[in-house]
């Protein structure tokens, strides 16, 4: 008897030594993560100026404007506000969340992240597979009948961190950011030919598009981790943009200090090697670490600054000049400044998903108690100056 205690010992000590073996490994390899430095300036404009136009009872995701000046947003899949609310994506309709495109279609939904309206006035989203779903999903609104133009399934092991994602000013090409697991997989852009529905991915091997080894903070001041510290939120190819005429797309990874330009022609020639089209992305200058990216009516990129409720604006340099990071205007109640967008008449919308607020060490679906604390949560707006 004392024999088989004793080996039962040895090999619970033996399991626990590797456990411990694992931890100190996941750690080592993803759990290091160094702070980012301080990248802000004296806010351009007052604090004020950043008005929250919506208060909702769920964490906001993306938002998405039109032509016409419609404005779409959604809730955070984060939040898998579903379970508690009878929509998650919404149109703003006199000052007010309505359901897009009806009450009735929300049950068809499985968790809308990113947003983009395209020149052929169609709504795109994009729902990853990586959120407890099998498959990804592309689906089209069309904005003159608010009916499903377009609708494509990604097969199970495809496509399965999608986030944002821009189309080409011909409405024939859609580019989607897929962020990877943290450092677990690579980030890559993926790009889909609406046509024929098939794609290809690019830039796994690309310094540019993969998170560099920067922690991300809290609102408030903490560092922002799962699994008890072992994991660093760190993400890589998060936001993207397109040039208006289509020819460059802008991109930046959340935890990386640089934003970077592709020529789109380069991403569509299947010929060019993954070198040769790493060759091809530009540098365009130094960020803060940053969720969802925009360009203004002036060529200057707009990123939101995550760590501090803040949006920057970065000028490309011109000439022999350097490029110029400023912090447009920052804003104490936002705890995630995520999605923006511009709206025609100039006005900058933001979103405020308040991640930290609620997410725990285990990734698991925040409870109603959770989302009920942090509350509310705000649509916010920069009238145009």
């Amino acid at each position: 008897m004392k024999l088989w205690i004793k080996r039962i010992g040895l090999a619970l000590a033996g399991l626990l030594a590797l456990l411990g073996i694992a931890l100190v490994w996941l750690y080592a390899a993803h759990g290091r993560a160094l702070p980012y430095p301080d990248t802000r300036t004296p806010p351009l404009l007052p604090s004020a100026a950043l008005e929250r136009v919506v208060a909702l009872d769920f964490p906001l995701g993306n938002v998405a404007a039109a032509p016409s000046g419609r404005v779409f947003f959604n809730t955070h899949p984060f939040a898998q506000a579903q379970r508690f609310s009878p929509a998650t994506l919404f149109e703003l309709k006199d000052g007010k969340p309505e359901p897009y495109p009806s009450l009735a279609h929300q049950a068809k939904l499985q968790g809308v992240f990113g947003m983009t309206v395209d020149q052929q006035n169609r709504l795109w989203v994009i729902e990853p597979r990586g959120l407890d779903h099998k498959r990804s999903r592309l689906t089209a609104f069309d904005l003159n009948t608010n009916q499903v133009a377009f609708e494509h399934w990604f097969a199970p092991d495809e496509a399965q961190f999608v986030q944002d994602l821009r189309v080409s000013p011909d409405g024939t090409t859609v580019f989607i950011a897929d962020t990877g697991l943290f450092r677990f997989t690579k980030a890559s852009l993926i790009v889909f030919d609406v046509a024929s529905k098939s794609h290809h991915s690019l830039l796994q091997t690309a310094p540019s598009a993969q998170p560099q080894n920067w922690m991300t903070q809290r609102f408030d001041g903490k560092p922002h981790t799962l699994g008890f510290g072992l994991v660093a939120f760190v993400v890589g190819l998060d936001g993207i943009e397109l040039s208006k005429d289509g020819a460059w797309l802008y991109f930046a990874a959340m935890n990386h200090d640089s934003a970077f330009r592709v020529p789109t022609t380069a991403l569509k020639d299947k010929s060019l090697s993954a070198a040769a089209l790493n060759a091809k992305i530009e540098r365009v200058g130094p960020k803060p670490l940053s969720d969802g990216i925009t360009l203004d009516a002036q060529g200057r990129l707009l990123l939101t600054d995550i760590e501090h409720g803040a949006i920057a604006r970065l000028t490309p340099a011109v000439g022999t000049g350097a490029a110029k990071l400023e912090t447009l205007v920052a804003n104490p109640s936002v705890r995630w400044s995520d999605g923006i967008t511009l709206g025609p008449d100039g006005s900058i919308w933001l979103t405020d998903s308040a991640i930290p607020a609620y997410i725990d060490q285990l990734a698991m679906p925040p409870t109603r108690e959770a989302l009920r604390s942090a509350a509310p949560y705000g649509l916010y707006r920069i009238k145009a100056q």
